[in-house]
């Protein structure tokens, strides 16, 4: 149990049908203490992985002025908060903000020097910063605080990547990932999503800058301090579209940038521009369109930029306002990726424009997303396509539910994250229960009016933090004049949505586009066991033809389908698999990687090298990793050479798993 300094309560109103409590599934009472405001809830802070006093200050703007030395791994400088008090009365004498692992040396309140404390690190949540204020500062009022900082080598936001860890292998690298708690250990901070200030960057380096706001300029040049370095330069953003502090984001190495949209620019090195340009040029705009049909609220952040990050960064994406960061395997040349794009893009309302308030209510985040992602993909492709993307999420709602278990507390969509490290409760349950619940909504009141709340929801809390609690008053307090709605709405089991564990119910989804792949993976299956026994023993007879008509999600499932029964494949079938229907060749990393895990299972030895090539060009753990353990089955000396000859390339977090998987625990 998480010991706190004191015990904080607030008042947080709410014009809401009852709420239930997110951690008991109880009915509330009720205070009515104001005509104007018939719903009053007494509601404790509602993030509870914050150590900050946010309920006594909300920060309203962020300055940070930073140098990146690369050669020492940190960041220094300075950042400024200007800070708003909330409380009535008196007011308050002491600021308490988030910090973790930081190296600080001055704060000032108004330009005085002023006292502070850096308390006792509290897992997982760092220390809690006190600042003694010169005098109490009321509701209203604002002061400026300003602090000197510096990361330190346990910085668990900021990634350094050597040259060689980078495509062209020419330039040192430095990029951050603040989801979900990690940037109090960039700088202290009310490092809550139930806060959002606008920001202000001036950051200093010898490669260009890219920063999650708008950028200002890039001036002020420095020239070379000792010989063998570079000069710097000071590259400035602004973003006035109040964030939260996990969206603070910088980038820092040798990248360049081409127009892929009206709005839009990619940035990558400068080796792999032109192939990411080709790949993302035009796209773009087609699903800022139609996100902007269904939410309406129009785009409100400027521009929508993708970075391609290097091909040794071990994630997926992560949704920054203004830059995307995401991984190289995207870039497949098919376009068969890029709707991995819509994901992202749908963030910029649901998570960035709309945030959920704490990590306990992350579906809103997620489980938004996830459905203006499936939107996107029927108003560009199809209803067809969004019922296929939504069976393929199912699955990995299962794989995520089984991996818990049915009856953990993981797997609610509420959850309660008293005392926990939020990272350590991710899956796909807030993506894809998050999207069932959106959806049950969706066939409940139906389409039509379903489609009328959407941008009425993202209208009301644009540029605020909600929690499900105000999503549902949300829903009923626009159908209020709506009788059928309503009776709905109020015979829905708000508990069982919020609170059970386990699968939620399933609806009934076109099979169209995933049945040609099962129907397609029974017929080699049979092949293969005739193969086996007798043959000649069966009429299928693989065809080019047999997948021209798929995207390249179809061959996902129909590959992760012949898994299965890989073992039993022959060298002969994993080299017509892969020569008929172009898997062998393809630069889709998602089927490529698939393919040979097939050849690897099967020991089909002409699947070896490529698997060992491919391992030495990528680095995202979702592919690295099981190819390294099966290379490591099938031929454990060449799985090994392969590790060490790119060792210096892996990220560290990549290099440690892949060293548990080939050497054991105690790794190498």
């Amino acid at each position: 149990m998480l010991l706190r300094q004191q015990q904080r309560h607030w008042t947080y109103f709410v014009a809401a049908a009852t709420p239930t409590s997110p951690h008991h599934g109880s009915k509330r009472p009720f205070a009515t203490t104001m005509q104007s405001s018939p719903h009053i809830e007494i509601r404790t802070p509602r993030d509870p992985n914050t150590l900050s006093n946010y309920h006594n200050f909300a920060t309203r703007h962020t300055s940070v002025d930073f140098d990146v030395d690369f050669s020492g791994k940190r960041l220094f400088g300075s950042v400024v908060l200007v800070l708003e008090g909330l409380v009535e009365g008196e007011g308050v004498e002491e600021v308490v903000l988030d910090s973790s692992f930081l190296d600080i040396s001055v704060v000032e309140v108004d330009g005085k020097t002023v006292e502070f404390n850096v308390g006792d690190r509290v897992e997982p949540y760092g220390s809690p910063l006190t600042i003694k204020l010169p005098s109490k500062v009321g509701k209203g009022k604002t002061i400026s605080v300003e602090i000197k900082v510096a990361t330190t080598d346990k910085c668990t936001a900021l990634q350094w990547l050597t040259p060689a860890q980078t495509s062209n292998k020419k330039h040192p690298y430095m990029f951050s990932q603040c989801q979900a708690i990690h940037a109090r250990s960039v700088f202290p901070c009310q490092d809550t999503p139930d806060v959002k200030s606008t920001f202000s960057f001036a950051l200093r380096s010898p490669l260009p800058v890219l920063a999650s706001g708008l950028p200002t300029g890039a001036s002020d040049y420095q020239p070379p301090k000792k010989d063998g370095e570079s000069g710097t330069m000071k590259y400035t953003f602004e973003q006035k579209v109040p964030m939260t502090s996990y969206l603070f984001a910088i980038a820092s190495g040798d990248v360049a940038c081409a127009s892929i949209g009206p709005r839009s620019t990619v940035w990558s090195g400068p080796e792999e521009l032109l192939s990411c340009q080709r790949e993302l040029d035009g796209e773009i705009e087609p699903f800022m369109k139609a996100l902007e049909a269904i939410v309406k609220p129009t785009y409100a952040w400027g521009q929508y930029n993708v970075l391609i990050l290097p091909p040794s960064f071990p994630y997926g994406g992560m949704e920054n306002p203004v830059w995307t960061y995401a991984t190289p395997s995207i870039i497949s040349g098919d376009k068969q990726n890029i709707d991995v794009i819509a994901h992202e893009l749908s963030h910029s309302w649901s998570g960035n424009l709309v945030s959920a308030a704490s990590w306990e209510h992350f579906w809103l985040n997620e489980g938004w997303t996830t459905y203006l992602e499936r939107r996107i993909a029927a108003a560009i492709h199809g209803e067809a396509h969004r019922h296929f993307s939504a069976i393929i999420g199912w699955k990995a709602l299962e794989q995520s539910i089984d991996n818990f278990g049915v009856d953990h507390p993981s797997t609610k969509l509420v959850l309660d994250l008293k005392g926990l490290d939020p990272d350590d409760t991710f899956s796909s349950i807030p993506y894809e229960k998050g999207f069932h619940a959106l959806y049950r909504f969706e066939l409940l009141l139906g389409k039509s009016k379903w489609d009328t709340f959407i941008p009425h929801y993202f209208d009301t809390f644009k540029f605020k933090s909600v929690d499900s609690y105000d999503f549902k008053a949300c829903l009923l307090d626009f159908f209020a004049n709506d009788a059928e709605a309503t009776k709905t709405l109020e015979e829905f089991d708000w508990d069982d949505l919020f609170y059970k564990p386990g699968f939620p119910q399933k609806p009934e989804f076109d099979q169209s586009m995933v049945k040609c792949c099962y129907d397609l993976a029974d017929k080699w299956q049979a092949l293969v066991s005739a193969s086996a026994s007798t043959p000649h023993g069966t009429t299928f007879t693989p065809h080019p033809s047999d997948i021209s008509s798929w995207v390249s999600n179809q061959s996902v499932v129909f590959l992760e389908r012949l898994s299965s029964f890989a073992p039993s494949f022959s060298a002969e079938n994993v080299h017509t698999l892969g020569a008929t229907y172009g898997y062998a060749n393809t630069q889709n990393i998602e089927v490529l990687s698939r393919f040979l895990q097939i050849g690897l299972a099967a020991k089909a030895k002409e699947t070896y090298e490529p698997a060992a090539e491919l391992l030495g060009r990528i680095g995202r753990m979702k592919f690295v990793r099981p190819l390294f353990r099966l290379l490591g089955k099938a031929d454990r000396e060449l799985a090994v050479r392969t590790f060490e000859r790119n060792r210096a390339f892996y990220h560290p977090i990549t290099r440690g798993m892949v060293e548990k998987d080939l050497f054991g625990e105690e790794g190498k």
